[in-house]
């Protein structure tokens, strides 16, 4: 078997465990996929992930058939030789993409048509090209082509969004059963939309459920909407998802984020956060986040963050020296700050997974929402 999920422990709703099998290797989940969007991670290095326990990478395709292009990459020797990465890959499909370049793109029945990021003609992104570029890129698992709503409190919008995204999945579908499903060396994940209402979500869940995809994404969160939102927006699309197939949710990464939605039945998470906060100066610690810009930094000859293990941290470079490099717009204090970021969730993973295991996990959550969740106003 190429492709599977097992269930060793949770509920429909509640924190799970298990393990994904894929073509690449095992996943335990709950996992976090470092976004390796154009097949690149923006600061740590391809042969540190496997040490600080990265499992799964993502990558997405529409950026990727923008540049360097299917052809290239097949030259290469395929997406995980370009990625220098040997473990299992997801590819996003570009509905993301097309909901974030708005600006340049518009939206059809038959897909979008998104001006091209390098040469800036229009493209026919539609479900079958989709399908078809991923299906040359050769990852692990693969995502359908849906619409990502931009207004997710508007019903009339969310509604359209979710009738279409149920369309374009039975199409995806049908091509991926006829090119031989799971057995092609390549799996499907469907993806749920609904917005903020939970009918929609529901209503998607459900019918996405009875096309019998391999996995399923939750879609539509994090675009503007608020914390308890999302999570209300998590809790309504997984009551109706299988509870023996890996669910996925798209694009979140905070501490607070994976936690709450590990407590309510996801075992997949991907974002750009840990790598990006980095970049900007943001690194994640057991008291919050710490910002490398404060004055209180100026002078500190400590390394990032005592007593982490991480490779970054490990190279004793001073705050102080990583605050003024920044300013300087260095290249290594970013990547250093971006590697122990990504290190602290996917440690935050992994004690997630031993604290289900354990039964302590709620333990677990109350402390990261002592030091995570934003004071009321």
């Amino acid at each position: 078997m190429t492709f599977g999920f097992q269930l060793h422990q949770g509920t429909v709703n509640g924190p799970r465990l298990g393990t994904l099998t894929t073509p690449h290797g095992a996943v335990s989940t709950p996992t976090f996929m470092p976004v390796a969007t154009r097949g690149m991670l923006r600061g740590p290095w391809p042969d540190r992930l496997r040490p600080m326990g990265v499992e799964m990478m993502l990558a997405n395709s529409f950026h990727l058939f923008a540049r360097p292009g299917v052809e290239s990459i097949e030259a290469m020797g395929g997406l995980h030789k370009m990625m220098a990465w040997d473990g299992p890959v997801l590819t996003d499909s570009g509905g993301f993409q097309a909901f974030s370049l708005a600006s340049i793109s518009k939206l059809n029945d038959d897909g979008w048509k998104i001006a091209h990021p390098v040469h800036g003609a229009m493209v026919d992104w539609t479900p079958k090209m989709a399908f078809e570029v991923q299906a040359s890129l050769r990852p692990d698992v693969a995502m359908i082509l849906d619409e990502c709503p931009a207004e997710p409190r508007d019903r009339t919008k969310v509604a359209a969004a979710v009738k279409r995204t149920l369309r374009w999945a039975k199409m995806q579908r049908d091509m991926h059963d006829a090119r031989g499903g799971v057995d092609s060396g390549q799996a499907q994940f469907g993806i749920v939309q609904g917005g903020v209402f939970e009918d929609l979500r529901q209503e998607c869940a459900r019918e996405l459920s009875a096309m019998e995809f391999d996995g399923y994404a939750i879609g539509g969160v994090s675009v503007g909407e608020g914390h308890d939102a999302m999570m209300d927006g998590v809790r309504h699309s997984t009551s109706d998802l299988p509870k023996e197939k890996a669910r996925y949710l798209m694009g979140v990464g905070t501490p607070l984020d994976l936690v709450e939605s590990v407590a309510r039945g996801i075992d997949m998470f991907d974002c750009v956060y840990p790598t990006r906060c980095g970049r900007y100066g943001t690194f994640l610690s057991d008291e919050g986040n710490q910002h490398i810009h404060n004055a209180r930094f100026k002078n500190d000859p400590l390394p990032l963050l005592p007593g982490c293990t991480c490779d970054a941290c490990a190279t004793g470079v001073p705050r102080g020296a990583l605050r003024a490099g920044l300013k300087e717009r260095e290249m290594l204090p970013a990547s250093l700050l971006a590697h122990h970021n990504l290190h602290y969730l996917v440690n935050l993973m992994k004690q997630m997974r031993s604290a289900i295991a354990d039964g302590s996990f709620e333990d677990l959550r109350a402390r990261i929402n002592a030091v995570y969740r934003p004071p009321k106003p």
